[in-house]
């Protein structure tokens, strides 16, 4: 009973914090075709329940850094953008464009190490406005495949997966490069975290750099003219991103998050230090080329590029409000 009691006691310690999170999530649109399951009776299932890991449905501060989602500096990418929060990832949604700008995601060793055989339905966001969203008959003799920014393959649950399976997590993307060079680098990440035994935060996103932006379907969904994934070890202090252009033959550059920001006027970790935010690491672009335990070099500094301020915390605050609203 001793035992019960300091846990339970271990456990509302961090009613306020839990609260905080639950307040900050509470104008977050969520997805409606998640079930809930009955809870059990037992102490221990609602001890359990009042931890902040099984808040999944406040996706916000459980996959973002600190909380704090990518810093956009072009004005015109915040026009016409919803935020949507899934099981396992968050994402930054354009209207204009009709896809995501960039997707988030907490991936650890747990995750990578359950394996959820691949299952899911590809399916329209019906929580976004028809005219602000991709269908799937945008996609259908378009000779693009429907590529995944979070990856089915990082979903730990089926739900998380079905999840996955959204257009508003998909870009118009050409079937070579998405079938063999953006799955090499999906498959890389999972190995860093199992090798490395260590959680890697992810952003995910594309950038339209052409003169004349192509599009598909009825909606005119934006075909990007490059990928990019963000990856930041907090342990470890690896960082860098994979940079590809959507095309058959490209293969990823492996740039620094300053880099990244120049490219694409996204900010990707804004509560880095620039000094943290200017090296770049080697990361591998294959699953067979991750070293043994998880070891990635340190390639320099990156000093060419301009690179934003860590944000102040009441610039931090602001953006937050800015993601859960």
């Amino acid at each position: 009973m001793q035992v019960l009691l300091m846990k339970l006691k271990s456990y509302l310690s961090i009613s306020t914090l839990i609260a905080i999170s639950l307040n900050l999530s509470a104008c977050f649109e969520r997805p409606k075709s998640h079930t809930t399951e009955k809870p059990s009776n037992t102490i221990e299932s609602i001890l359990d329940g009042l931890s902040p890991k099984n808040s999944a449905k406040d996706c916000a501060p459980v996959v973002l850094m600190e909380g704090i989602p990518p810093q956009i500096q072009q004005a015109a990418l915040n026009n016409n953008t919803r935020n949507l929060c899934f099981e396992e990832f968050a994402l930054k949604h354009s209207g204009i464009s009709k896809g995501p700008i960039w997707v988030a995601e907490y991936l650890t060793p747990e995750k990578v190490a359950k394996k959820v055989k691949r299952q899911g339905e590809f399916h329209a966001e019906t929580r976004l406005p028809a005219a602000a969203r991709a269908e799937l008959g945008d996609y259908r003799g378009s000779g693009y495949d429907r590529g995944h920014l979070a990856p089915s393959g990082n979903m730990s649950t089926k739900s998380a997966q079905q999840d996955s399976f959204s257009l508003a997590n998909m870009v118009p993307q050409n079937p070579k490069n998405n079938q063999q060079a953006w799955r090499n680098i999906e498959e890389a990440v999972r190995e860093i975290v199992q090798n490395s035994n260590e959680p890697v935060s992810l952003i995910t996103g594309v950038a339209v750099l052409n003169a004349k932006v192509a599009t598909i379907g009825a909606n005119k969904v934006f075909v990007p003219s490059h990928l990019y994934k963000a990856v930041y070890q907090p342990i470890s202090g690896v960082i860098g991103a994979d940079w590809i252009a959507n095309t058959t033959s490209a293969q990823a550059q492996i740039i620094s998050v300053c880099d990244l920001e120049s490219k694409t006027g996204v900010n990707v970790f804004p509560m880095l230090s620039k000094g943290e935010r200017r090296q770049k690491y080697a990361l591998p672009t294959t699953g067979a080329a991750v070293d043994k335990r998880g070891n990635i070099a340190n390639l320099g500094r990156d000093a060419a590029n301009q690179c934003s301020n860590k944000l102040s915390a009441a610039e931090a605050a602001k953006l937050a409000t800015s993601f859960s609203h």
